[in-house]
């Protein structure tokens, strides 16, 4: 994300006074699942909920070194702290399927889960990559692994009495082209065998598309999960993370302008941090997104469309059948 246009309500965002970080142990008894720890939003997110007194830290990561390093860390400056890092990587689906038993096995329950693990492919053209499991990269890492995820530990999130999801969005969805869905929805095609042709993958706008159908995965999950379980979709805000280790700048003037922008508007992932841990401590129930520590409503105007409506109640029945195919019996509870 650079150079824009956008919205003026994303600069307004990025450039606002943010509250307090909540603070006390608020995650007293709780056993959190946090993913994509080791850096940027992630990794200050993970310090700060260690300071929260959680019964137990679940540090869900790609590098056990790097995990086990931080949690280290946050043990050292809070003492006391109880804490597991476990594998997962977004781009194999069975360390997903790992991970929920290891969870199952060793802990019976999860009272918060942060789907905060993401990728951004870069801006600029480029081939689509697909992983080990035949989806485009993109797709898979910040739409299809964190939903899968979450259908997977819902038996133990239900077995919480007050359970909570959160996935990590952003505000680019509201720039989000949707053309895609518009003409699957127009054909009667399947919306993600769509997002994983070859033929229609447009590198510069996926990390936008994804945040979008994240966002609409999320309205569904709030009308078909069970009631008890809070889900809420927070965007962070423009932070300087890694999100963008696949980035390759070349020098010149536009590449300049581009990282000027971005250091004149992009928070830390510090102060990017507060958006996850005020919905962590919010306790008036879903809300399909979340920004600048408050509720807010997406100014993605095709959601509120009547294609946009239909097209959010298909993709999420895709996405319920194509999770039930990956993984049988997963979708009971939905």
């Amino acid at each position: 994300m650079s150079g824009g246009p956008y919205p003026w309500s994303m600069y307004r965002g990025l450039w606002s006074i943010l509250p307090a970080e909540p603070t006390g142990p608020y995650l007293k008894g709780k056993i959190v699942v946090i993913t994509g720890t080791t850096s940027g939003v992630g990794l200050e997110t993970t310090k700060l909920l260690a300071k929260a007194q959680p019964e137990q830290l679940i540090l869900a990561v790609r590098s056990i070194e790097s995990g086990e390093k931080l949690l280290r860390q946050c043990q050292k400056l809070n003492p006391g702290l109880n804490g597991k890092v476990l594998f997962l990587d977004l781009c194999d689906l069975q360390s997903i399927k790992d991970l929920s038993k290891d969870l199952r096995v060793e802990f019976g329950r999860v009272d918060l889960l942060i789907n905060n693990a993401g990728i951004n492919p870069n801006f600029d053209p480029a081939p689509m990559k697909t992983t080990k499991d035949g989806y485009e990269r993109v797709f898979q890492t910040n739409v299809l692994a964190p939903f899968l995820t979450t259908i997977l530990l819902l038996p133990l999130l239900r077995n919480s009495s007050d359970p909570k999801v959160l996935y990590s969005g952003s505000d680019t969805h509201h720039v989000a082209p949707h053309d895609m869905i518009e003409k699957s929805i127009k054909n009667h095609e399947n919306i993600i065998r769509n997002y994983n042709d070859e033929n229609k993958y447009h590198n510069p706008s996926r990390y936008f598309e994804s945040k979008l159908l994240l966002q609409m995965l999320t309205r569904m999950s709030i009308k078909h999960f069970p009631k008890e379980i809070s889900t809420i979709n927070v965007n962070p805000g423009l932070a300087m993370t890694n999100l963008g280790r696949d980035f390759h700048f070349g020098f010149s003037f536009k590449t300049v302008y581009e990282v000027v922008w971005f250091l004149l508007n992009a928070r830390s992932p510090k102060r990017a941090a507060r958006n996850l841990t005020s919905a962590v401590v919010w306790n008036g129930g879903s809300q399909d997104y979340w920004s600048e520590c408050k509720p807010a409503f997406s100014e993605n105007t095709y959601l509120y469309s009547g294609n946009g409506i239909l097209a959010t109640e298909q993709f999420y029945q895709e996405m319920r059948q194509e999770v039930e195919k990956l993984s049988p019996g997963c979708t009971s509870e939905i």
